[in-house]
């Protein structure tokens, strides 16, 4: 199942898409919340383009970058004169968006002052210039963004309540990539073939260990993390290469015991096949370095020799 580039196989992800697609006709603000890295710009974005302002700009402001001596100015606009360096009169972001959407990314870093000022503006769909006399209809519709603590945020008192309730129309959680196990092959494959693209590299593939010991992992980066290795694989495996392995991944993919061995056999791995597995690991990832692998296992060059020669490591 596919929204905007979105790719879901999971129950879980299957249910964020259909309330996309509900969310995206009903025109009221929405909130999205979910860890860090499961993609919330990917579907505001998604939002935004199943909707009926498709046609009309997408402004995303990413707050906690706003400066904030300038926050006001850079969301309502201001007027010529308003401060030291306002030569020109310039309209707001909102302003700018028109009859679009305004993302308003990592919303829960905005000073407390600037929460009131946007909370009037969602309220009476109107704001005013730095230095303005007079107020401008808004058209845009909002969505925001957040990470999972903003409700501990807003019980705490650092998020304004009354604002929390007016985003959060439309609440939508994003499930972190642990509970999505079942996407991650196709994310894979899609991030790997981004990546080839744009590295000027060959078709690649992903051999099945690999694919085990990616469903395997529990991602606590999510889907920006699953991203990156697959990035980080294509930029350093040898050109020759078209399909990747297990033994290719980064060594922090193996941090669950469970993954150490992936593999289709029946039963459990023995002690030897664990430690084969992972001597096989250490060894490409440092590229057949003798001495860097002796390091990383902690054992001697002697002692790593005998190993690889014990389990037909050449």
């Amino acid at each position: 199942m596919r929204i905007a580039g979105l790719i879901a196989r999971s129950p879980a992800m299957r249910d964020v898409l259909a309330q996309i697609e509900r969310f995206a006709r009903a025109d009221a603000s929405v909130l999205l919340t979910g860890e860090t890295g499961t993609g919330k710009d990917a579907f505001a974005l998604a939002i935004h383009s199943a909707s009926p302002r498709r046609q009309q700009p997408f402004v995303k402001i990413d707050c906690p970058a706003l400066p904030q001596t300038l926050v006001e100015a850079e969301l309502f606009g201001h007027e010529r004169g308003a401060f030291t360096d306002a030569t020109v009169a310039r309209p707001g972001r909102f302003e700018a968006a028109g009859k679009g959407t305004v993302y308003l990314d990592g919303v829960a870093e905005l000073a407390t002052d600037t929460q009131a000022k946007l909370l009037r503006l969602v309220e009476e769909k109107q704001a005013e210039r730095l230095g303005g006399t007079a107020p401008y209809p808004l058209h845009a519709r909002v969505i925001a963004s957040a990470d999972a603590g903003l409700e501990a945020k807003v019980r705490l008192g650092e998020f304004r309540e009354d604002l929390y309730h007016r985003l959060r129309v439309l609440p939508l959680r994003l499930p972190p990539l642990r509970e999505r196990r079942g996407d991650v092959p196709l994310l894979a494959r899609a991030f790997l073939r981004e990546s080839a693209a744009r590295h000027k590299r060959g078709p690649l593939r992903l051999a099945p260990d690999a694919v085990s010991a990616l469903e395997r992992h529990a991602w606590p980066g999510n889907v920006r993390e699953l991203r990156h290795v697959l990035e980080r694989i294509v930029v350093s495996i040898e050109v020759d290469r078209a399909e990747i392995a297990a033994a290719d991944l980064p060594l922090e993919v193996f941090d669950e015991p469970s993954n150490l061995y992936a593999s289709d056999a029946a039963g459990p791995p023995t002690l030897a096949d664990l430690e084969r597995r992972y001597i096989e690991v250490v060894l490409r990832q440092v590229k057949d370095n003798q001495s860097e692998a002796a390091r990383v296992l902690g054992i001697s060059r002697k002692a790593l020799w005998e190993k690889r020669r014990r389990y037909g490591l050449r």
